[in-house]
């Protein structure tokens, strides 16, 4: 990685949207690098992610002659905050998160992709994707899944007890206050002891950009937020769900996830009428990985994506 690597790619085009509650979205593309490309990917990421974390995996897509569609969710990146506090992570529903992406789907991404469409959603992501093929099954070709949040990890507390203590803060009025032992200095981390990646470059390259723009920044979730995420990864996982999806979805489970509980991918595949699971040994970000780990993932996602699109 140099400084060329880790900045976006030339050419990227910013649009801004409004959703119906006045929240500002910043939504880029890229057109593909060849006049007949092999269709287009909506990059999905995380929470408390942004664009520009994204730079490589970008770069890497465009290299396999994508065009490349994404945006900041509502409350990180440079999209709008509804807090006074912006590092305070806040949402009061997921279903605002389905809202989003609908608007992105239909004011940039169906206009303007070539076709076939492929979504690629990592954690958060991957929750807000599954519920929006779960509506709109025919709208993707094909999915790629990372880590994504189906059963998130709560210790030293049990997920029933945090899930009602995040419910019982919102119904107490506490709902925008930070979730217990959180706060607003949780955006930057140590590299030793970080639950997501054992890539040590990596790691400091996503540190960097933070530093270098405080406005990237994101720090714990709101009680409200994760009382809507545990509604929201509930909903995933109910037996009809996963039966309402018509389309191919990859799904890359990381063995040493500290985030997730890779056991609800398998769930999860085994109801899905055509789902296919990797586990590979990573922690949670498996495309922040090392090396060898993204090269594992990368053949996996041709390998899928040129079977499904």
């Amino acid at each position: 990685m140099d400084d060329a690597v880790d900045a976006l790619p030339p050419g990227g085009r910013t649009e801004w949207l409004t959703a119906g509650d006045g929240t500002r979205l910043r939504t880029m593309r890229w057109d593909a690098v060849i006049e007949e490309p092999r269709g287009s990917v909506v990059l999905l990421n995380g929470r408390t992610e942004f664009i520009e974390k994204y730079c490589e995996v970008i770069r890497e897509l465009l290299e396999r002659r994508f065009a490349v569609f994404t945006l900041d969710w509502r409350g990180q990146g440079l999209s709008s905050r509804a807090l006074s506090d912006p590092l305070r992570g806040d949402v009061a529903d997921f279903a605002q998160f389905d809202e989003d992406l609908r608007l992105f789907m239909e004011r940039v991404v169906y206009p303007q992709a070539p076709r076939p469409l492929i979504a690629l959603a990592h954690s958060m992501g991957g929750n807000i994707l599954l519920r929006f093929l779960h509506r709109e099954p025919k709208a993707f070709s094909c999915s790629v899944l990372t880590a994504p949040m189906l059963a998130i990890k709560t210790a030293p507390f049990p997920a029933w007890f945090a899930r009602s203590v995040a419910r019982m803060q919102v119904m107490a009025g506490a709902g925008t206050a930070y979730i217990w032992g959180g706060g607003p200095d949780a955006w930057t981390h140590p590299f030793e002891g970080n639950v997501v990646t054992t890539d040590r470059r990596r790691y400091a390259r996503a540190e960097a950009l933070l530093r270098a723009q405080p406005a990237l920044r994101l720090a714990s979730p709101s009680f409200r937020w994760l009382s809507a995420a545990f509604d929201s990864m509930a909903w995933t996982r109910q037996a009809d769900f996963a039966g309402a999806i018509e389309t191919p979805v990859l799904l890359v489970g990381a063995a040493r996830d500290k985030i997730v509980h890779p056991g609800a991918d398998m769930r999860l595949i085994r109801r899905l009428k055509k789902g296919t699971f990797v586990l590979l040994d990573a922690e949670h970000e498996i495309m922040m990985e090392r090396d060898e780990i993204r090269r594992l993932f990368w053949a996996f996602f041709d390998g899928f994506v040129a079977r499904g699109s």
